[in-house]
This record gives C-alpha cells, structure tokens and sequence, in this order.
C-alpha cells in the first residue's frame, strides 16, 4: 500500500483492493477482507475500513452479502444484445430471445406467465396513445435462468387493436411463443420500431423479494420499452434486471 501522506489511507486500501482485482488476485465470488480483517491487516479505524469497503461498492467492484460477507462482483454470464434482439425471428429459431440467451449462457430457463384485462392507468395511457381507463391486456412476466430470477416485467397491450384477433392474450392462443412482434405481424401490423429508456437504480423491497436479491447494493438495470407499427405505439413494458445478472452489450451498424 502506498505510504503518501497526502492520499487518504482508505483511499490507499481501496487503491490497493482495487489493484488487486484488476490483476486476478481476487477474482469474481471471492470474499474480500472485512471491516476488522483491514483494522488488522492495516492498522487503521474502522470508520477508515468502512469508507475504503464503501468506495469499492460505488464502483460496483464489490458486493455485500447478508450474512455472510462481502465479495468481488462475478461478470454477469448472461449476454443480451441490441438491437440483434430485435431482428424478426427466423423460421429455424422462433424461440424466444430469453431463451436463446440462456442457451449461450448454457443455462435452463423458465418464464412465469400471468395476464389479465384491464383498464390503462394514466403513464400506461400516455405511453400508448390512448385515453385514461381504455382496455388493455396486461401481462406479467418472471424469467429465471438455472433457477435464478434473472428479469421480471409487465406489459400492456391496446384490445382496441388485439380484441377478437388470435393475439388478444399475449399468452395464450397459437402465436404466444412468438414475442410481440411475431405476434402483431400475424394481424397484420408489422412493428417497425422499438424504443427503449434504460435507468440504472436501487431496486424497490418488491423487486429485490421477487428477484431475490439478497446482496446489499446491488443496482437494477430497469427499461421502458415500447414497440410501434408505422408510429402507432402496439405494446408498451417496463422490464426489471438485476445488473449483476445480465450484460448489455449494444452493437449498432453505422451509416
């Protein structure tokens, strides 16, 4: 550890942590020292242990677990990539993309399904272009990998567009395993465009229950999405990841 007088000792151990990190000395899922394990290893308070711990979770190097420790952050092993994801599926591989991400994680999947009618609250309203209280289907979705929560979501479909066609319940009839723009080209509306919002924040006491997230911490990547055909807004979601469980990686063609 450096010995500068003019750097602050936590940020010498956080320097020092971090360092070691980088090179693979402490790799993903290894403990790293505790508040006392630094006042002994350097002889420092623990307010000064705290604020170097502190400055390395910031960064998202390390993360705490309840109970049993703190540990360097593992590389999320899931990989979802834009706007490939987005490509219209091929007759060879109509599976959803959630599934062929697991696929390349070499992982099961699984998804919780449950959708029901409704009435469209005011953001639901404005998102899709229509009036407060019109009737939309409303669909909530958990995603699990090798038995862990990876992505939960819920989205919002205008029945003045599905209502009497094969795709009124996005979970049900001939076409469910398609996705939303499989399922609108079977009526005949071809999405052309896909808009996404991404913010990075805490998760909600919701969320880290049905995501469960036990690491102290640990942020959600949550996205607004909505889906239209010729600029007329088809579908609308918000989707929830727990950003130590899925990468986003973005690869867009330049002209």
């Amino acid at each position: 550890m450096s010995t500068s007088e003019h750097t602050p000792l936590y940020v010498q151990i956080a320097d020092d942590l971090r360092t070691k990190i980088h090179q693979g000395v402490l790799r993903g899922g290894d403990r790293v020292p505790s508040e006392n394990e630094i006042c002994e290893q350097w002889p420092v308070s623990k307010i000064t242990a705290r604020k170097a711990l502190t400055t390395l979770r910031s960064e998202g190097l390390i993360e705490g677990v309840r109970g049993k420790g703190t540990f360097v952050r593992r590389k999320a092993p899931r990989v979802r990539l834009a706007p490939q994801r987005w490509f219209r599926q091929v007759q060879a591989d109509s599976r959803p993309t959630y599934e062929q991400e697991a696929e390349r994680a070499g992982e099961e999947s699984l998804a919780s399904r449950q959708s029901h009618e409704t009435q469209a609250a005011f953001e639901v309203a404005e998102r899709l272009a229509i009036e407060t209280e019109d009737p939309v289907s409303e669909t909530h979705y958990l995603i699990t990998m090798d038995g862990e929560p990876v992505s939960m979501s819920v989205s919002w479909e205008p029945l003045a567009l599905t209502a009497e066609t094969e795709i009124a319940c996005p979970i049900e009839g001939p076409h469910a395993s398609l996705g939303v723009i499989g399922r609108f080209d079977k009526i005949g509306m071809r999405i052309d465009e896909v808009e996404e919002a991404l913010d990075c924040r805490m998760p909600t006491p919701e969320e880290a229950r049905v995501l469960n997230m036990p690491r102290v911490g640990t942020p959600v990547v949550a996205i607004e999405q909505t889906w239209r055909a010729q600029g007329l807004p088809v579908c609308t979601a918000n989707v929830v990841f727990p950003a130590d469980r899925y990468e986003f990686r973005y690869r867009m063609e330049i002209k």
